[in-house]
């Protein structure tokens, strides 16, 4: 009998965009009224001035400004019964994001910053998290609020469903009450064969699509029945593999319209 635990420790990295801001109040509204705790933190890139020949403290007038910008971007969670805390840490910000992933049950992020060069530069960082973190990784597109789950869709590659992940899902997608559609993409003629648990307890479809691309199949899969959340698996590929491959995570995280929950596959260290 499968029970849902409420992921307790949730980290929200931000780079005070209302993009991020956006990504932090979905995940309030996901998690209220579950013994959850919420980290929100802005990592900052220290400046190295040559003269002085060491990297300029961070108790300055920087250090002021950031914790007034974070206390502002705080102050959106008063309406929502749970426990948050907001911090500035210093260091590269994927590599930062992905150690501090050893720490929490998930990542809570925007797929996009400001406009321009910082936008860019945070949705790379968001996919990158993606793909490289510890911990589940939950992206979230512009202008998307939470309203609950009908509908998530799983996307699975020919290997089919991880048994651990498959049971983290389906506590998960029960929570919400929601249906769970996996969905396979079909590349010629070869059969997809999925072997779901009979004691699952959960109500779900099969679905193998035609299309030109694993993109192009979920998106239209999304459209057709609404759904409000797709669920893949990263896989740690070898460094020939990732040469090879084209990164269907990434690709992903950068071009699907609702948010993305990325489980990986290999287990934490």
């Amino acid at each position: 009998n499968l029970k849902y635990v409420a992921m307790r420790d949730i980290l929200v990295p931000t780079d005070f965009s209302e993009v991020s801001k956006n990504a932090f109040k979905y995940g309030l509204a996901l998690y209220r009224r579950t013994e959850s705790k919420i980290d929100v933190v802005h990592i900052y890139h220290p400046v190295f001035d040559p003269s002085q020949n060491e990297i300029i403290d961070l108790d300055s007038a920087i250090n002021k400004l950031l914790k007034e910008r974070m206390a502002d971007f705080l102050s959106a969670k008063s309406i929502y019964d749970i426990e948050v805390s907001g911090r500035i840490e210093m260091g590269f910000a994927v590599e930062k994001i992905v150690k501090l992933s050893f720490n929490y049950d998930i990542i809570i992020m925007g797929t996009t910053g400001e406009s321009g060069l910082l936008g860019q530069v945070f949705g790379k960082v968001s996919s990158d998290v993606a793909t490289q973190a510890h911990c589940p990784v939950l992206l979230i597109p512009p202008g998307i609020e939470f309203d609950g789950y009908k509908n998530i869709i799983y996307s699975c590659d020919f290997d089919g469903v991880n048994d651990a992940i498959l049971r983290e899902i389906a506590s998960f997608a029960k929570r919400y009450n929601a249906k769970l559609h996996f969905v396979h993409i079909k590349k010629g003629d070869k059969e997809f064969h999925l072997n779901i648990p009979a004691d699952i307890g959960l109500d779900y479809t099969i679905n193998q699509i035609e299309a030109d691309s694993v993109i192009d199949g979920v998106n239209s899969f999304i459209e057709n029945n609404s759904a409000e959340l797709v669920i893949m698996a990263a896989k740690k590929r070898s460094f020939w593999e990732r040469i090879v491959h084209k990164n269907h995570t990434k690709e992903f995280a950068l071009n699907v319209k609702i948010p993305l929950l990325i489980y990986h596959e290999t287990k934490r260290k």
